[in-house]
């Protein structure tokens, strides 16, 4: 029956979803994890890691360049350079 669902079919709370991912990337989405809670962590915690190595790989000494690059404190970018997670 899911194939046959169309946007106007919808509740009013999954339309958000569904215009940002499709209809069809929604049925998906339904079929893969319908009924379970999802965690959609945030933007800053999904990249963390990833900012993390850029600023290790881009590391020249200069602690106040990469703060101001990445919008960091110079604390922040010790503490990474220096291997610890921040």
């Amino acid at each position: 029956m899911l194939k046959y669902l169309s946007k106007e079919d919808l509740p009013e709370s999954v339309l958000d979803i569904v215009d940002t991912i499709g209809i069809d990337a929604f049925k998906d989405l339904v079929r893969l994890l319908g009924g379970s809670s999802l965690y959609i962590p945030n933007e800053s915690s999904l990249v963390k890691s990833f900012r993390n190595k850029k600023i290790r790989e881009d590391f020249n000494g200069d602690y106040k360049a990469i703060s101001r690059k990445f919008g960091i404190s110079e604390v922040q970018v010790r503490n990474i350079v220096n291997l610890k997670e921040v």
